[in-house]
């Protein structure tokens, strides 16, 4: 693994920002939404990332969920393009493989449900009319 692999990579889900990586000595880019660094079943530190755009080994054209180990990682590059929580597309901060071993998630922002308060007014009760006001 690279030296601050982690840390680039954290920081990028907390600024909610793409990352350009090279994979497993691969020479083509690929442009990620990073959203988890945790350790995986095999005791590897991954990372679950949404590739938008670039290479992909099988073929598949992207947009889709992948995980990344680190250690497979050779080449990371914080981009200034920006993205939300892919919740729609099936991101879940609540998923048992983040339980243990998280270093980094990204946080949604967003509210799911905002309420307008109406402004504050002196009255309670159904509006009178004008000529019954005292």
């Amino acid at each position: 693994m690279l030296p601050n692999t982690i840390q680039l990579i954290s920081q990028a889900i907390k600024e909610k920002r793409c990352i350009a990586i090279r994979y497993h000595d691969q020479r083509q880019i690929r442009v990620v939404e990073p959203h988890a660094v945790y350790t995986d079943e095999r005791g590897d530190l991954s990372v679950d990332a949404y590739q938008t755009r670039g290479h992909s080994a099988s073929g598949r054209p992207p947009p889709f969920w992948r995980p990344f180990r680190l250690k497979k990682i050779t080449a990371v590059s914080v981009l200034k393009e920006k993205f939300q929580p892919r919740i729609a597309e099936g991101f879940s901060a609540n998923r048992l493989k983040y339980r243990s071993g998280l270093v980094a998630i990204v946080q949604d922002s967003q509210p799911a449900f905002g309420y307008v308060y109406p402004a504050p007014t002196t009255e309670i009760g159904p509006h009178l009319p004008e000529d019954l006001r005292r």
